[in-house]
């Protein structure tokens, strides 16, 4: 009997896509030393190359129809774990309690929790491969213009983000809406940006930077308890126009803007 596809678990599986699966692999850079976390294996084929090419492969799967066929095909290898559940109730640190690569498809609906998810457990999670929409992913990885985003901000503080390939819709059964990409996040290990401002600081401004859209910076910010003369001088003395958007500042101008804010 065929496996049907579940649209509360946002399944998508690739179909006749070895050329993929495999470059996959190539792009993740999977070494036989590197235990690897995927997050809803499916039927398990992208598994098999992981299997095939890493030390171990700890599987994250929800969905309970598929567990059968997971553990019928890998059971018997020494290499595969198979956890069931919710990715998001996981307790990384231990379940899996070791440096681990993350490669995945992940269900596209919780894309940013498990992104976060992955983040909290930066302790373990070295590199992050994963497979999202492709729109998600420029969002992600731009490093200038209107694409930019709270998302973006928050992985670019950990981390650094790069886009990799597409895969065309055509490749996935159920065809999806859209076409999808595969995309990289390396975690820093000393991080510089947590050393200049703290997590909590950071995301206090870039929220409240975005907090309004369509308004400028000078309007959003003034939200903190600053007046907007207040604003203009102390983002002027670091060359930041406040009738720019929060999406046309880098990182690095966010720390600056957070530093003159935050002196008292």
């Amino acid at each position: 009997m065929a496996f049907k596809h579940k649209k509360k678990y946002g399944q998508n599986f690739l179909t006749n896509a070895n050329h993929i699966l495999n470059k996959i692999i190539d792009v993740s850079g999977v070494e036989d030393t590197d235990s690897i976390v995927e997050i809803g294996p499916g039927e398990g084929a992208l598994t098999e190359l992981l299997l095939e090419n890493s030390k171990k492969v700890i599987c994250m799967e929800i969905d309970t129809d598929l567990e059968r066929i997971l553990r019928k095909k890998y059971d018997t290898n020494p290499k595969f774990t198979l956890l069931m559940g919710d990715v998001l109730q996981q307790d990384f640190q231990k379940e899996v309690g070791e440096k681990v690569k993350v490669v995945a498809n992940i269900p596209y609906y919780i894309t940013s929790p498990i992104i976060h998810k992955l983040i909290e457990n930066k302790n373990i999670i070295s590199e992050i491969y994963i497979m999202v929409q492709k729109e998600v992913a420029e969002r992600i990885c731009a490093k200038k213009g209107k694409e930019r985003s709270v998302l973006t901000l928050s992985v670019e503080y950990f981390g650094d983000a790069e886009y990799l390939f597409t895969i065309p819709k055509e490749d996935f059964v159920p065809v999806p809406k859209i076409d999808s990409a595969f995309m990289s996040i390396k975690l820093r290990e000393n991080n510089k940006y947590e050393e200049l401002v703290d997590e909590k600081t950071f995301f206090k401004y870039v929220k409240a930077a975005f907090a309004t859209k369509r308004k400028n910076i000078l309007n959003n910010l003034s939200r903190l308890g600053f007046t907007k003369d207040e604003l203009r001088e102390k983002l002027g003395s670091i060359g930041i126009d406040g009738s720019r958007r929060a999406e046309s500042l880098s990182i690095d101008e966010y720390m600056d803007l957070i530093k003159v804010l935050e002196a008292k």
